[in-house]
């Protein structure tokens, strides 16, 4: 988005300059998702020819086969709240997306540092699930149930969820889960080679303790045949959920450095990543196995667009917290205002729907459009990236 200024004689209130020299400093990158439009389109297509009884919502944003957790449902609407318990972790993924830059002591989410602040900030959005990850949750088990209780105890209308590579999640653990009253476990069976003994083994465990048992892998092409393999095995030892992700490459992250074929991506907002694009065609083989051998398996397609999905509902669950009152929400992307100011002393932002009305109060006004992004996190202040003169 361009930064524009007329030269005027009236010289830019000082609040209004510094955002002038953020937004001139900015330059967004064009977004390249207009080009994987049809390439989303066609795999909607295809997927709807190959699998029978697929879901297809949110004009092809969501597919899925027999299922959603509420979870997922939660996820897709952005109404989800992950905690990080700790970046600490026994296992070091090629494709793990946990960024190198935050201390391995971290614990919280994009809604606080402490349970008491995210608590707050929940009562003001309008979040329904609470997951709690890592790092592996599990290497600080203690921690991971003080989390967890606090928030179950207190809300016990959420749904909640744990995240787990399952190397170290025992009996014991489990059960304690269990009491505290999380609804499901998500295992990452990716991490450990898909079928690891001791995985597998937890995995069967967790099936009857806990409520809704769910595999969530990345879905990486190469590992193709060792998917489906073992497909009926974990069906058989009480997954219900089979969440799989679209392969992704993350800068600042270990996933950023595995081998594989990349398609770049540039989104509405500037970030820059990379998808695999062989990675949705395994979504739709295991969908097709998963259908053919009539296995109790709900599939999930977790697409890069499903998650772009997610972000945007995510900044739509923070307006309530983030956009200041002369703010709109564009596209559940960006925040736009106005200004105006002037040799007769007015100068105030305002809402865009009453720019036509303070067109008529301040006829010699100079007005000024303003765009901000959108934050995705109560830490993020958001970035002005477009200053815009209307003259008068």
């Amino acid at each position: 988005m361009a930064s524009t200024r007329a030269a005027m004689a009236v010289p830019l209130p000082e609040s209004l300059q510094r955002i002038y020299e953020e937004a001139s400093r900015f330059q967004m990158p064009d977004s390249n998702l207009h080009t994987l439009q049809p390439v989303w389109g066609a795999h909607v297509v295809r997927a709807q020819q190959q699998i029978r009884d697929l879901h297809v919502e949110g004009g092809g944003e969501i597919l899925y086969l027999d299922g959603l957790s509420p979870g997922c449902q939660a996820c897709k609407e952005g109404t989800w709240d992950c905690i990080f318990t700790t970046m600490r972790c026994n296992l070091d993924c090629g494709f793990c997306y946990s960024p190198h830059d935050i201390p391995r002591d971290y614990a919280g989410s994009h809604l606080g540092s402490t349970p008491e602040q995210i608590e707050e900030n929940h009562a003001k959005t309008d979040i329904t699930g609470i997951s709690f990850s890592g790092g592996e949750p599990f290497a600080e088990p203690q921690k991971l149930f003080e989390w967890v209780e606090w928030f179950t105890s207190r809300h016990p209308e959420k749904y909640y969820w744990v995240y787990t590579n399952g190397l170290l999640a025992g009996e014991p653990e489990l059960r304690r889960l269990s009491e505290l009253g999380v609804h499901e476990i998500r295992f990452n069976l990716a991490a450990t080679g898909y079928d690891h003994p001791t995985a597998l083994r937890n995995l069967e465990m967790a099936g009857g303790l806990i409520p809704n048992l769910t595999v969530e892998i990345p879905a990486i092409p190469k590992d193709a045949a060792k998917v489906l393999s073992c497909l009926a095995r974990w069906s058989d030892l009480g997954v219900r959920f089979l969440n799989l992700h679209e392969l992704l490459y993350e800068p600042g992250t270990n996933s950023e450095s595995i081998p594989g074929t990349r398609q770049p991506i540039v989104t509405a907002d500037g970030h820059r990543s990379a998808i695999h694009p062989a990675s949705r065609a395994l979504t739709l083989a295991v969908m097709q196995q998963v259908q053919e051998e009539g296995l109790p398996l709900a599939v999930n397609d977790c697409s890069l667009q499903s998650k772009i999905r997610q972000l945007r509902g995510r900044r739509r669950c923070l307006a309530p917290l983030m956009k200041e009152p002369h703010e709109r929400l564009v596209g559940d992307t960006f925040y736009e205002s106005f200004y105006v100011y002037g040799d007769g002393g007015q100068a105030r932002t305002f809402h865009p729907d009453a720019l036509d009305e303070m067109r008529r109060r301040y006829p010699d006004g100079q007005f000024v459009r303003l765009v901000r992004t959108a934050p995705l996190s109560i830490r993020d202040p958001g970035r002005w990236i477009s200053f815009e003169t209307l003259g008068h």
